[in-house]
């Protein structure tokens, strides 16, 4: 196959996928060579090779050298985080419920890793924990404070007679407030 035909190649493999009406949920613009643009979800890089699905399916590689540029795009920011109170409060109500996976996506992505290491390797001793530890605990926002792209959040923690005030500070990550440890 020619240096020509690849980017044909692909360009037709877009359109077709582009007809099917069919949509990759988050997907990276790759720039060719020859500015042809695809569209697709980055499986992974190997080798000097992207391996790319594109929006009908079709898996497609892309060599390092026929690339001239990757945009990443994020997805469109979620409601639930839209304000540090409402991270706080998703946080909370699935720790309660032990849904792990959303209370790991209430942190930053620096600590999303390290929290889910920790909660895997405890077998699940950590999160019990943590639930038991806000299990009968009241939570009372006292106040907010958002500066630029950080917040912190004084929170207050009553359970029995123990009252305790503390900060929760978090961050504002692609639309959404994340809370950092």
């Amino acid at each position: 196959m020619s240096r020509r035909t690849v980017p044909a190649l692909l360009l037709s493999l877009v359109l077709a996928a582009g007809l099917t009406g069919s949509r990759v949920a988050r997907a990276e613009v790759f720039q060719l060579l020859d500015n042809t643009q695809l569209s697709g979800k980055l499986l992974h890089y190997y080798e000097g090779v992207f391996h790319v699905e594109l929006a009908s399916g079709q898996k497609v590689e892309l060599p390092l050298g026929k690339v001239k540029s990757v945009t990443f795009k994020l997805p469109p920011a979620r409601a639930e985080f839209s304000t540090p109170e409402k991270t706080f409060n998703r946080y909370k109500e699935n720790l309660l419920k032990g849904d792990m996976n959303k209370v790991i996506d209430s942190y930053a992505l620096m600590y999303q890793g390290m929290m889910s290491a920790q909660l895997s390797q405890s077998g699940g001793d950590d999160l019990k924990k943590m639930q038991k530890e806000i299990e009968g605990t009241k939570f009372e926002l006292k106040g907010s404070k958002v500066t630029g792209n950080q917040a912190t959040l004084k929170v207050q923690r009553t359970h029995g007679d123990d009252v305790e005030t503390s900060d929760v500070r978090l961050v504002l990550e692609n639309g959404e407030w994340k809370m950092t440890q």
